[in-house]
């Protein structure tokens, strides 16, 4: 396929793999709870970013037209959700339930396992919030179709298949960040506070970036 030249496929990984909300949620899912931990996040994710992409490749020239109107709108939604993560992320070495705590053989307090309440804001629906209200990625995906695809051509198949490969190389970039977390997993179980911390101002530069 002519189509898929190294600079559209450069500028998919390039979009997909700097650290923004998405791989630095993964990032965080992956450190507090493993790999295996970041599966809901990913399937909803990947699930609302292929639509994402469709949308803005066979319905480009309309949403082209509606966009600056909804980026507005998307904007502010966005940052106060991606507020709300950051926080999430930033308490998250304070916030233990009493019923993750239990008494080993010499009355010491041992955490049994990972507060189940700040797992379930990273679950499914958290995963598709994140992706509808990114107005960076709307962006990437309007620009992809509209720079490297449109002035080519505008072939259905084509264009569906750009949006699968896009698509796919966002589920690597992803899982690499996952990954990532989940290898320093053992490392971070011993510094939950200043991680948490961390996290939390890197979802506030994502932001700043948002805002620019």
């Amino acid at each position: 396929m002519e189509i898929l030249t190294g600079s559209i496929l450069t500028y998919m990984v390039v979009t997909m793999i700097t650290p923004g909300p998405n791989n630095l949620t993964m990032l965080f899912i992956g450190a507090n709870y493993g790999f295996l931990g970041t599966r809901k996040f990913l399937i909803a994710s990947t699930v609302t970013f292929f639509i994402k992409v469709m949308l803005c490749g066979f319905l480009n020239v309309v949403l082209e037209s509606y966009i600056p109107v909804a980026i507005v709108y998307l904007k502010w939604f966005g940052v106060l959700y991606m507020l709300y993560l950051g926080y999430v992320m930033a308490i998250s070495g304070w916030k233990q339930d009493k019923d993750n705590v239990v008494k080993d053989d010499n009355n010491t307090d041992v955490i049994e396992k990972r507060d189940n309440q700040t797992n379930n804001n990273f679950g499914y629906m958290s995963a598709v919030i994140l992706q509808t209200l990114n107005v960076k990625s709307w962006i990437t995906c309007l620009s992809l179709y509209a720079v490297y695809v449109m002035d080519k051509t505008a072939d259905t198949w084509t264009m569906f298949i750009v949006g699968v490969i896009y698509t796919a190389i966002m589920i690597v970039a992803s899982s690499a960040w996952g990954l990532l977390g989940s290898s320093l997993k053992s490392f971070i179980d011993k510094h939950r506070k200043p991680f948490g911390i961390i996290m939390g101002l890197s979802m506030l530069y994502a932001i700043a970036g948002i805002l620019k």
